[in-house]
């Protein structure tokens, strides 16, 4: 019973992880596509494109130990590690020995910070919101509704509001994690509201994260990233830009809203069938949409990871096996010792009588 549990509760993880992997990639496409630095010197991701957010920022403030504290004392103790065996590590011929055990340590320390407490980063205010606001523009949601991806959203808004009535196999399990409180409790409803987008921002993640059409979610991101360029150049306060710059800028995502639209007549057109207009027949890709939303992983396409309190240390770290050392007697004492040990003592056997 227990070997099912965790098996399924890796199943969970991967399926977060997927996500969490997807929203990076799209936050780092936007802001790519939109000229806006992505990375720092060291290649670490800026908070202006993937940044920690949370939803009780209260115990975020109020926590002890973070992360750059946790850094100096991990240094320290490298430290003190060294000055004690300084003799020692001038009498080792390999430098490189000194350096993997620094390596090492670095690294273990990193994975059980990873376990103990989880960064919960998510993509920037600033990337979000031109992702919500150039599919909340008229002009989209207008070519939205004519291309019939309206049953899309209503079906999305009813699956959430039904999510208690829904009982696949990854609901249950991440309710679990939510709340502890009985079912029917006000406290349970409160507190298991937050781990899911809902309205029109759940709408948003899953056009960007479902993957049943690749050219999807590449015309929605260039689309949004033209949003974002045109903010931070035309819109940003305090920054200068030159009237041609703004009109190249306004251009582009003009140019880009009239590809999306084509995009989206074409996947209707395509294949409907025999039909003249586009609202007349849903369309290949909104079938395909709604026919992601009816399969178990649908919950994953507008979780919050960032409000799930489940993280990779509910996951059990399998024993590590060793294959059992093969005993025998030795030929010299007759008494029992295993087999490294025995070729050990032999090569000392051979050395001292060559």
């Amino acid at each position: 019973m227990s070997g099912s549990v965790e098996s399924d509760t890796t199943e969970l993880m991967l399926y977060l992880e997927k996500i969490k992997r997807m929203d990076m990639r799209v936050a780092v496409d936007i802001a790519g596509l939109a000229n806006m630095p992505v990375r720092d010197g060291n290649g670490n991701l800026l908070p202006s494109v993937w940044t920690r957010q949370s939803v009780s920022n209260e115990y975020e403030n109020a926590t002890l130990l973070t992360r750059d504290a946790l850094a100096r004392q991990l240094q320290t103790f490298i430290d003190t590690g060294v000055q004690a065996n300084l003799e020692i590590l001038h009498k080792v011929e390999d430098p490189a020995k000194f350096v993997d055990w620094v390596v090492r340590t670095a690294e273990y320390w990193e994975k059980r910070y990873a376990l103990k407490r989880p960064e919960k980063f998510d993509i920037s205010q600033t990337v979000y919101s031109a992702m919500y606001e150039v599919l909340a523009l008229e002009r989209v949601w207008e070519v939205v509704k004519e291309c019939g991806l309206l049953p899309v959203f209503d079906k999305l808004q009813e699956k959430i509001r039904n999510l208690n009535k829904d009982k696949n196999k990854f609901l249950t399990q991440l309710l679990e994690y939510v709340t502890d409180q009985p079912a029917e409790s006000t406290q349970a409803e409160l507190e298991s509201f937050f781990w899911v987008h809902r309205g029109f921002a759940a709408f948003v993640r899953f056009l960007f994260r479902v993957d049943v059409n690749q050219n999807l979610r590449e015309n929605v991101c260039t689309l949004a990233a033209k949003m974002l360029q045109k903010k931070e150049v035309c819109n940003k306060a305090g920054t200068y830009a030159s009237r041609t710059q703004r009109q190249d800028v306004q251009n582009e995502l003009s140019n880009q809203l009239q590809w999306f639209e084509e995009f989206l007549y074409r996947s209707v057109s395509r294949f409907s069938s025999g039909s003249s207009t586009p609202s007349a027949s849903t369309g290949h890709l909104c079938q395909m949409l709604l026919r992601e939303l009816e399969q178990d992983k649908w919950i994953f396409l507008i979780i919050d990871h960032t409000a799930l309190p489940i993280t990779l240390s509910h996951l059990r770290t399998p024993p590590v096996r060793t294959q059992d050392a093969h005993e025998t007697t030795c030929p010299h004492c007759h008494s029992m010792v295993s087999a490294v040990s025995l070729e050990h003592k032999r090569r000392r056997h051979r050395l001292s009588t060559e």
